[in-house]
């Protein structure tokens, strides 16, 4: 047997290395945060700018803007748009 370490397989991850789980947001705080994320959305901010900026997923982030009835802008841009 040799001394060196087992390489590690590809998408497993050490269970000390993983990213912290984020609480869940229910009640009062979920509708915060919600009002927090659609006026930021509002403002012009990409879904996965806001997300970053509240230190949530993009799958989540779209959840509230759903729940707060927020029209969703295409993804894509038109031409001449910056």
């Amino acid at each position: 047997m040799s001394s060196e370490p087992t390489p590690k397989r590809r998408g497993v991850q050490d269970p000390q290395e993983r990213r912290p789980r984020s609480p869940r947001l229910r009640g009062g705080e979920r509708e915060r945060v919600r009002d927090d994320v659609a006026k930021k959305y509002d403002t012009g901010l990409s879904i996965r700018a806001v997300a970053a900026e509240h230190g949530l997923s993009f799958g989540l982030t779209h959840t509230l803007l759903h729940e707060a009835k927020v029209t969703l802008r295409s993804g894509r841009r038109r031409k001449g748009d910056q």
